[in-house]
C-alpha cells in the first residue's frame, strides 16, 4: 500500500461540508482577562466537549460535602428505573448526622425512585441518599466503592467516596476537575434535567403517613419562585453543598446561546460562592462561542478500494470516509473557522479486506500552531462495482477480451498434451530396452 498522504487544509471552510471532530480535554491557548474568585478551587468547561475554558487548584483535593450526591444521582439514574420503590432502613435514616438535611422519611417508609430523586437533588435529604445507595448496592460502604470505581471510569482519578451523602468524612475528597467530570456525565441525561427544571415538588402520603412533603430547589441560580432576584434561565442543572469542613460547595450547569457551561466551585464562602459562580459563567458566554462545524452524517471524501492480482491492483469499490462524532469546537469569539488548521491523514487507497467501521486515519485540527482537536476516521460505506460487460468496451475489444481469456489455456493445453506424449515414448523405449536387457541375460545363463 502506498505511504500514507498528508493532506494540509489551511482554510477550515473547505472541510466544513463533511468534517467533524472530538475536541480533547486540554486547554486551547486564549488570551482574554480572566476573572478573580473568591473561593479557593474552581474550574469552568465546555460541556460538549471538556476542554477547560478557567481553572483554579482544579486538580487539588478538596472536600466536596452535598454535591456528592450527583454521583448518587448518576449511579441511580443507571441503574434504577423511576417506578422502582425504596423501603427505608434503621441505617439509613439515623446513620446520618443530627440536623443534617432531610425529608423526614421513616424506618420502612417507601417511596419511589422517582420521588427519592427530586428528594435528593432538591432538597438535598441525607436520609434519601442513604435509601438509594442500599437500593443498588444493599449497604452504604458497598455503594461508596462502586461511587468511586464509577468516578475512575470517567477519569476522576483523584476522587474517593465514603459514602452517598457528603457528610464529612477524611478520606471523602474530589476535586474541582473530577466533579466537572462527573456533571459532564449527567449533562445530556433528560431525566436529570427533568428533575433539575422543577422548582417545588410534592411526595404525597405514603404507607407511614398522612403528610405530604414539600420540596424546594435550593439552587439559587434555578429557584424562580425563591430566589428570584439570584435566578437565571440560562442555568439548568446543579448542586449545592456545604460542611464547616467543606465550605461552601456549588455545581452548575448553564447553556446560552449554543454554548454549554459546567461551573465548579470549592470551598468557598457565603455568599460569594455564588457570586463567583456568575462571574465565570458569564466569562464563558462572552468570551467562547461554539462552532458546529458538520454533522457525523456527512462524507469527508471518497477513497478506492483495490484488489490485487498477480502484483497489480484493480478497483473494485469504493469507500466513503467520515468522522465519527459530530463537529463541535469551543473557541475564542474573536476566532473564525479561517484561523484553524486542519490536517488529515489518510491513505491513498484501500485494499479487499477493508470493511465498514475500520479506522483508517485522523483528522486533527490547530489553533496557533496548537492542537484543540482530533478524530479518528473510520470507513462510513463500501460501495462495490458492477461486473464489467461488453458494453464497458470499444468495438472489438470483446474478441481481444476473448482471445486474453482464451489463448493462455490453449497453450497450457497444447503444452501439457506434447509433455504426456514425451513421457509415454520415454516409458515405452525403458520397457523395450529393460525387455532386452533381460533376454541377454537369460540366454547367457544357459
Amino acid at each position: 500500500m502506498p505511504k500514507n498522504s498528508r493532506i494540509r487544509f489551511l482554510n477550515l471552510a473547505l472541510c466544513l461540508l463533511y468534517s467533524l471532530f472530538y475536541i480533547s480535554s486540554s486547554s486551547p491557548t486564549f488570551a482574554d482577562t480572566k476573572p478573580s474568585i473568591q473561593a479557593e478551587a474552581a474550574i469552568l468547561i465546555d460541556a460538549k466537549t471538556g476542554t477547560i475554558l478557567y481553572e483554579k487548584n482544579a486538580y487539588k483535593q478538596y472536600y466536596p460535602a452535598s454535591i456528592t450526591k450527583l454521583m448518587t444521582a448518576l449511579l441511580a439514574i443507571e441503574n434504577l428505573s423511576p417506578n422502582d420503590i425504596i423501603t427505608f432502613s434503621q441505617e439509613a435514616v439515623f446513620s446520618i448526622e443530627y440536623n443534617s438535611s432531610h425529608i423526614g422519611m421513616d424506618i420502612g417508609e417507601q417511596i419511589t425512585v422517582d420521588q427519592a430523586l427530586h428528594g435528593l437533588l432538591l432538597n438535598s435529604a441525607n436520609e434519601v441518599a442513604n435509601g438509594l445507595a442500599e437500593k443498588i448496592s444493599g449497604s452504604i460502604d458497598n455503594f461508596a466503592i462502586a461511587m468511586t470505581k464509577r468516578a475512575y471510569d470517567i477519569g476522576a482519578t483523584s476522587t474517593n467516596f465514603m459514602n452517598p451523602h457528603g457528610l464529612h468524612d477524611s478520606d471523602h475528597y474530589t476535586t474541582a476537575y473530577d466533579m466537572a467530570l462527573i456533571m459532564r456525565e449527567l449533562y445530556d441525561n433528560e431525566y436529570f434535567l427533568q428533575i433539575m427544571a422543577t422548582p417545588t415538588y410534592q411526595i404525597l402520603p405514603t404507607n407511614k403517613t398522612d403528610v405530604i412533603v414539600y420540596l424546594s430547589q435550593q439552587h439559587s441560580l434555578m429557584n424562580v419562585v425563591r430566589d428570584s432576584q439570584m435566578y437565571r434561565a440560562d442555568v439548568i442543572g446543579g448542586k449545592t453543598g456545604y460542611t464547616s469542613q467543606a465550605g461552601n460547595t456549588l455545581v452548575t450547569a448553564a447553556s446560552k446561546n449554543g454554548v454549554d457551561l459546567i461551573c465548579v466551585i470549592l470551598k468557598g464562602t457565603n455568599p460569594t460562592y455564588y457570586s463567583d459562580t456568575n462571574k465565570l459563567l458569564d466569562y464563558g458566554f462572552n468570551t467562547f462561542k461554539s462552532l458546529d462545524l458538520a454533522s457525523s452524517t456527512n462524507t469527508l471524501t471518497v477513497l478506492p478500494l483495490y484488489s490485487v492480482q498477480s502484483g497489480q491492483l484493480f478497483e473494485v469499490a469504493s469507500s466513503r470516509v467520515r468522522v465519527s462524532e459530530d463537529v463541535t469546537a469551543i473557541v475564542s469569539s474573536s476566532v473564525n473557522e479561517r484561523d484553524l488548521e486542519v490536517i488529515i491523514d489518510l491513505p491513498e487507497h484501500l485494499t479487499l479486506g477493508a470493511v465498514v467501521g475500520d479506522i483508517i486515519g485522523e483528522i486533527s485540527y490547530y489553533y496557533q500552531n496548537k492542537k484543540i482537536a482530533s478524530s479518528e476516521l473510520i470507513i462510513s460505506t463500501i460501495d462495490f462495482l458492477p461486473a464489467p460487460t461488453s458494453a464497458d468496451f470499444p468495438a472489438n475489444s470483446s474478441i481481444m477480451i476473448s482471445l486474453s481469456y482464451i489463448l493462455p489455456r490453449i497453450t497450457g493445453i497444447v503444452a501439457g498434451f506434447f509433455l504426456l506424449v514425451l513421457i509415454l515414448k520415454t516409458r515405452q523405449k525403458n520397457m523395450f530396452y529393460n525387455r532386452n536387457k533381460t533376454l541377454k541375460f537369460t540366454k547367457t545363463l544357459k
